[in-house]
């Protein structure tokens, strides 16, 4: 504007100056009178347009300073969410409720990786995005090379394995914590699309809230397994049953159906760790887990009572389906075939006693007294057999009809 007004000065002073001329040069002094003109209206045009781009592009620093800070604050929402969820079963609700409007436009799915076999099973999925189930670490270049990898039909590059055949966009960006890929997020985009470089940045943004609470709930289901489970036989604890037990015993006396409970000893098992060594009794100790595992229900309890000693508690399991079970456990365990370091141990036995509520008790201290009196009945028969405390078939505790369909054996 400062050049603009010493042209106009300029002009004013020549115009004062235009009388003294003669005539024969008023021409040519109206004319460049008129090109300075011209040319101090060009500056002003210059000038204004100038401020319109910068009022333009404040306006789009603006908008994108917007844009971002309501990227932060919905991704803070969701971190808040995410750091009180109890399960991932909870936190794929938060991911499938918050990434849908965080990223707006693009399908996506959250995959988490399980055990040492390298596989990463589908937890969370939003959109129409067509996701495999299930994949191998080594299906994903992401993974591979632990970083981000975007997939462009229109651009050179390699697509993911795991990835649906089609022809559309999509980006892998994996989540680590403490070094180790725990998870991957996949984002899926309309075909033909690209993927703006604003979505690549809040993708990447997203990818490392998400490991954070992922490897925080990791850290809490450890930690609660931990203080449940025998780190040997992955079976409950002690203190896990005995609190299960508890609450048990009050349902069923409410409801009132039986509570059945098997406690399992192997036989001869301190002579079996002095001949072969503690590495093959843990080996057996193991195998016997398994069996429980695979004999019990959703709703029963197997632990791991002390040393080689085992504790079912079976939940409106009449005393006569109880002996069944634990013939059953007993025959599988006979059945065994247990090696250490490739070398086959000897086969091994388990005694097995049988006590059930409320026959033999109301209490938790009174029903493990007599599986265990029941225990110590079967060892001195000769073991590899089973005792309860009546005899199967001698009594009936309640009418079948009452005890819950879901619960029994």
């Amino acid at each position: 504007m400062i050049g603009a007004s010493a042209l106009l000065v300029t002009f004013a002073a020549v115009g004062r100056s235009g009388a003294a001329l003669s005539a024969a040069h008023r021409t040519d002094t109206l004319l460049a009178l008129a090109l300075i003109g011209a040319a101090a209206a060009a500056i002003l045009t210059l000038q204004v347009r100038r401020g319109a781009r910068t009022v333009d592009t404040l306006r789009t620093v603006i908008r994108r300073q917007n844009r971002r800070l309501e990227e932060i604050s919905a991704t803070n929402r969701m971190m808040d969410l995410l750091q009180v969820c109890h399960s991932q079963s909870e936190m794929a609700g938060v991911i499938c409720s918050a990434l849908p409007k965080l990223l707006a436009g693009i399908d996506g799915a959250f995959y988490t990786a399980r055990g040492p076999q390298n596989l990463l099973d589908l937890q969370a999925r939003w959109g129409d995005a067509h996701v495999a189930q299930s994949f191998d670490s080594n299906e994903c270049w992401a993974l591979r090379r632990g970083r981000a990898h975007l997939y462009e039909p229109a651009r050179p590059g390699a697509r993911c394995a795991h990835v649906v055949a089609g022809e559309h966009p999509c980006l892998c960006v994996p989540l680590v914590a403490d070094g180790n890929a725990i998870a991957v997020l996949y984002l899926s985009g309309a075909h033909g699309q690209i993927f703006p470089a604003d979505t690549q940045r809040l993708a990447r943004t997203v990818a490392e809230q998400l490991a954070l609470a992922f490897g925080n709930l990791r850290l809490q289901e450890s930690l609660r397994t931990g203080a449940e489970r025998d780190p040997l036989t992955e079976l409950y604890n002690r203190r896990h049953l005995e609190i299960s037990l508890q609450r048990e015993l009050a349902r069923a006396q409410r409801h009132e159906y039986p509570v059945s409970l098997i406690m399992l000893d192997v036989d001869h098992f301190k002579n079996f760790n002095d001949t072969h060594g503690h590495e093959a009794g843990d080996a057996v100790l193991r195998e016997v887990a398994q069996v429980l595992k695979r004999h019990t229900r959703a709703e029963d309890v197997a632990c791991r009572w002390g040393g080689e000693e085992f504790l079912l508690a079976l939940p409106a399991c009449a005393l006569d389906d109880a002996y069944g079970k634990a013939e059953a456990i007993r025959e599988a365990i006979a059945q065994l075939r247990v090696s250490s370091r490739g070398t086959p141990l000897p086969r091994v036995t388990a005694s097995l006693g049988i006590a059930c509520h409320p026959v033999d008790g109301d209490n938790v201290v009174d029903l493990i007294n007599c599986a265990d009196t029941a225990l110590y009945q079967a060892k001195n028969s000769g073991r590899n057999t089973v005792i309860a405390t009546i005899p199967p078939g001698d009594v009936v505790l309640f009418d079948p009809q009452v005890v819950p369909h879901s619960l029994r054996a």
